[in-house]
Formats: structure tokens, C-alpha cells, sequence
């Protein structure tokens, strides 16, 4: 349990290197979904696409951050 404390503090702390790493993961994440959903010959399906999966990415984000926390009961403290 105190690995997993440590490596939720690692990822999660401003001034460490994981957290640069966790913050650049999930930025070509995102670019990837745009890339692949701006992929499409005709530009109004493809904003659609665009903003459908954009949103569809955020809640997916906001909601297993939100079940991670319910889980584990676990706060980073700065």
C-alpha cells in the first residue's frame, strides 16, 4: 500500500518528473483524438466527430479520476 501511496504522490506532485511524464500522456492523448477525428473527408462530419469524441474523452477523464478517488479514498496534498 505504501508504493502505490508513493507512486500516486509521484504522479501527482508538481515538482516531480512523473508528473511531466503523466501531464505529456494524457496531451497526446488528446492529440491523437483530434488527429484521428479531424481524419474525415467532409469537414462538417468531421467537427461533429471531433467535438463528440473530445467530449466523450473529458467525461471518460473526469469520471475514472473521480472513481479512482472513491476507490482508493486517496487526496494529493500539495
Amino acid at each position: 500500500m505504501e508504493s502505490l501511496e508513493l507512486i500516486a504522490t509521484s504522479i501527482f506532485s508538481p515538482n516531480s518528473i512523473w508528473s511531466v511524464v503523466a501531464r505529456g500522456v494524457v496531451w497526446l492523448l488528446v492529440a491523437v483524438v483530434i488527429i484521428v477525428s479531424t481524419d474525415a473527408p467532409d469537414p462538417v462530419q468531421s467537427l461533429k466527430d471531433l467535438k463528440s469524441n473530445l467530449g466523450f474523452f473529458l467525461m471518460f477523464l473526469i469520471l475514472s479520476g473521480g472513481l479512482v478517488y472513491l476507490l482508493f479514498s486517496y487526496a494529493p496534498a500539495a
